[in-house]
């Protein structure tokens, strides 16, 4: 993660009026999500935002809650303002006193990439303030008093604002206690340029719509259609087996269980991890644990399986791949392990740089036969599904 801490503050108190419809847009369903829950999944997913606020109606706070309920980086809900300006005031007014830098973003706009998220914070970080936008590639005019057109405006000197706007807190701090009691204020870009801030531009393109009609709707549901068909898509499987042995400790998912006995292995022999590892590289079409970390090394001798699980990321990312999700079983007789599995998923996830709700862990026995069931080894399965874009 970025060592700036970065709030998100998502914006989703409107009433969706020009939509037409009885429900609000953020609760509208593209491609099977909601607006509200494809937004919030992409911010939570990025390693540069640390928390998010949420600002929504007074009467949606309730099905916010359950919507985002398994997005671990939201700290806080709020009800929003009578207009947008007063919603972003409320939503900042909830940020944790050690925040560095606070990322305003519209709801609406539910196509937002990660890496445009990353591109903006990262420019925020070096001048203070940034804002997403898109160059205008029509001819502008400009429309006089007479109704009839008066002159042409250079439209390389024109630009769509778009969110996330990202400022240190101090800037929007400022620009909130001086304008105050501004009107027609429609973005946070015009607080910050009231009191003669610069913003740095950061060029997303045109993909990142916001939507406001029902005709939004469907186009947003093409752009991510067409980008799903852009993507190939692998799967891996995992195995791995490691016996019992006194005098060492248990390790599964990073975890440290309590028990009389430890797996045998040249690491930590974490048969969990090992077994996620190897799903992700045979997805990847990278190898196997074996030949990327050999046992004849002694540099991994002991090394924890969580730095292996690291560096296996880091391997697969720069290879283009990403993970959308892992499912796992560990097979052993004892100990028990549902109390340990959230940890895990919780080490996985920090890990891989995935949201939570992307990695299943399950445990089961083998009613005592076999290996496993006699109590001298543990065995993993895994499998993991990852996407290259073409």
């Amino acid at each position: 993660m970025s060592k700036k801490k970065v709030i998100a503050i998502i914006l989703a108190a409107g009433s969706g009026s020009r939509m037409g419809s009885k429900i609000t847009k953020q609760r509208m369903s593209v491609c099977g999500e909601s607006i509200l829950l494809r937004t919030v999944k992409t911010f939570a997913e990025n390693d540069k935002i640390h928390g998010i606020i949420l600002v929504v109606r007074d009467d949606e706070v309730s099905w916010a809650k359950e919507e985002v309920d398994r997005i671990s980086k939201v700290i806080c809900i709020v009800s929003g303002g009578k207009d947008r300006a007063e919603s972003a005031r409320k939503g900042f007014a909830n940020i944790p006193s050690d925040t560095d830098y606070v990322a305003i973003h519209d709801g609406a706009r539910c196509l937002i990439k990660n890496e445009d998220i990353s591109s903006v914070v990262e420019k925020a970080i070096a001048y203070g303030a940034a804002s997403a936008v898109s160059s205008v590639h029509s001819t502008v005019k400009r429309i006089g008093d007479d109704g009839l057109i008066s002159e042409t405006i250079p439209r390389n000197e024109l630009y769509f604002a778009q969110t996330p706007q990202v400022f240190s807190t101090d800037i929007y701090k400022k620009a909130i206690n001086c304008n105050e009691k501004c009107e027609n204020i429609t973005d946070d870009n015009m607080l910050v340029e009231l009191i003669g801030e610069k913003i740095y531009p950061v060029d997303i393109g045109s993909y990142n719509i916001k939507i406001t009609t029902s005709d939004d709707i469907s186009y947003a549901e093409y752009l991510i259609e067409r980008e799903r068909n852009m993507y190939e898509t692998r799967v891996g499987h995992g195995y791995d087996v490691h016996r019992f042995c006194d005098g060492r400790d248990l390790i599964l998912g990073g975890v440290n269980i309590p028990y009389e006995k430890g797996l045998l292995g040249h690491s930590d022999a974490d048969v969990l991890l090992h077994a996620i590892m190897d799903a992700l590289l045979g997805a990847s079409a990278l190898g196997d644990i074996g030949r990327i970390f050999p046992d004849s090394d002694d540099s991994y001798l002991g090394i924890s399986s969580l730095e292996l699980l690291c560096r296996v990321e880091k391997l697969i990312r720069k290879n283009g791949f990403e993970v959308i999700n892992i499912d796992a079983t560990v097979i052993m007789e004892r100990p028990k392990l549902a109390p340990y599995i959230e940890e895990m998923i919780h080490n996985i996830s920090d890990t891989l740089k995935i949201e939570l709700s992307r990695i299943n862990i399950k445990a089961t026995t083998e009613e005592k036969l076999g290996f496993t069931g006699s109590g001298d080894g543990a065995s993993a399965h895994a499998v993991a599904m990852l996407r290259k874009k073409y």
